[in-house]
């Protein structure tokens, strides 16, 4: 009995000494494999930097879900001049830290660094045995551009004759490159471009300007930096008013059933109501399409010389008043933005000046039409044309046929529909046909130095409020 009690307490103590074991190497593995870790871990910055100022902060976000983290290090470098920004470690155990978001601040000159490209570096490692046991590592290393000096702004010349309806140019300075720089008039920017003719920080902005004032028209010349404050100059323009042509039209029943039949309407049947909806919401829509277009201009002007005029009899005028009757009442208006210019059946259509098609298609209410892209913002557009020559990406001459006249569209009969953009809004095309006023008005401007012109000094009474100088920073 005594020889069964001991060796069963030999088997017992045997299997409780297994079973022991087998715990431990299933911790022992169980712990291995956490520590073998085959996930990277993972580091972020935000904001992305890209520009950084006198004084950037970010956050550095670390991560690694398997081990846990053991280090974050950040260094910049300029020059072969390397400045360690953050070195942390991060305890183990029970206390090891899965995610970590830390801050971090760059004052590039408290660290003897100058204007120009530097290098931010962020590295991260992990708990685990990878790397022969010194832990997973990931990490990214970017170029910046560090910006130190405040970016300035100072007006410089501009149009003296400034028309309701027409086009304004302008030229400023800016003492080094911004992201983006402009005019704001009636809260739309328009921007500016490289001048021409001028030096390094030399700019010139095409501006549209509104149909209907009364009084100085606010402007303001704008400035934006990649990083601190946006610089800001009042302007205030002196414009002569213009005096548009009122015009009524009446709308017949077979013209409304050609209209409704011609255009996707959701009321096919009620022929008011299709008209409405094209001549107001086609047209709209439309309006945005050319104004997005136009935005995206060649940075140098393509033209050359003054643009010409389509040898056609003028029938409605750009800026006409139209207000349309139907069984004797008034049911829409509208203005008209182009001057139509009507000649024999399918006239050839030459291009006004030189540049580039950015559309050739057919474009609602105005039918097949053609944009040529002028650089600077300026844009011409051919509408209504029954046959169309060219395609998107072409450069023409001054000229050349871009295709014939027609009757497409929202036409009552074969014309050419011409309009003038300028930073995507619609101005007056009898400018731009004058070869004085554009050598004189735009051309002219590019080549002024502080306030005069080949026609002499800016007229004082033409631009008020504007002083030479730096403008306001403001706060974005």
């Amino acid at each position: 009995m005594k020889l069964r009690k001991m060796r069963w307490s030999r088997e017992g103590g045997l299997v409780l000494a297994v079973l022991a074991a087998l715990v431990l190497l299933g911790v022992a593995v169980y712990g291995g494999l956490s520590k073998l870790d085959r996930d990277d871990p993972s580091v972020e910055l935000s904001p992305e930097a890209a520009w950084v100022g006198p004084k950037a902060s970010f956050t550095l976000k670390a991560a690694d879900q398997g081990s846990g983290l053991r280090e974050v290090r950040v260094t910049f470098s300029q020059d072969g001049q390397e400045k360690v920004i953050l070195n942390k470690t991060f305890p183990s155990g029970r206390e090891r830290v899965f995610v970590a978001e830390l801050p971090l601040v760059l004052e590039p000159r408290a660290l003897g660094f100058k204007e120009g490209k530097a290098v931010l570096t962020a590295t991260v490692r992990d708990r685990s045995w990878g790397n022969w046991f010194q832990g997973r590592s990931a990490g990214f290393s970017r170029e910046v551009d560090i910006d130190l000096v405040p970016l300035t702004l100072s007006f410089d010349s501009i149009s003296y004759l400034l028309h309701a309806g027409g086009t304004g140019c302008l030229t400023y300075r800016l003492n080094k490159p911004a992201l983006e720089s402009g005019i704001k008039i009636s809260g739309q920017f328009y921007r500016g471009y490289a001048n021409p003719r001028g030096g390094k920080g030399d700019y010139v902005v095409l501006f549209p300007l509104p149909q209907e004032v009364s009084g100085p028209v606010s402007a303001e010349l704008v400035a934006r930096p990649a990083v601190g404050e946006e610089v800001r100059q009042a302007l205030a323009l002196k414009v002569r008013p213009r005096k548009w042509r009122q015009d009524t039209m009446n709308l017949s029943e077979s013209f409304l059933r050609q209209v409704a039949a011609s255009f996707p309407v959701s009321q096919p049947g009620d022929l008011l109501a299709a008209y409405l909806e094209v001549n107001r919401e086609i047209r709209r829509a439309n309006h945005e399409k050319v104004s997005q277009l136009c935005r995206q201009s060649h940075p140098q002007p393509l033209w050359s010389g003054g643009f010409l005029r389509y040898e056609g009899k003028p029938m409605a005028r750009f800026g006409d008043r139209r207000t349309y009757i139907y069984q004797g009442r008034v049911v829409d208006q509208q203005v008209h933005l182009g001057e139509d210019l009507a000649n024999l059946l399918a006239t050839p259509v030459p291009a006004a000046n030189k540049g580039i098609v950015v559309l050739a298609e057919p474009l609602g209410i105005y039918g097949q039409t053609v944009i040529l892209d002028h650089g600077l913002g300026v844009c011409s557009m051919y509408s209504h044309l029954s046959q169309m020559d060219v395609k998107v990406g072409e450069a023409v001459e001054k000229g050349q046929v871009l295709g014939k006249t027609g009757a497409t569209g929202l036409a009552g009969g074969d014309h050419l529909h011409f309009s003038m953009l300028v930073g995507g809004e619609f101005v007056t095309p009898q400018e731009w046909w004058d070869a004085h006023w554009l050598k004189d008005q735009v051309e002219g401007i590019w080549v002024k130095a502080s306030g005069v012109t080949a026609m002499g000094p800016v007229d004082s009474d033409r631009v008020k409020g504007v002083k030479k100088g730096r403008g306001k920073r403001v706060k974005r």
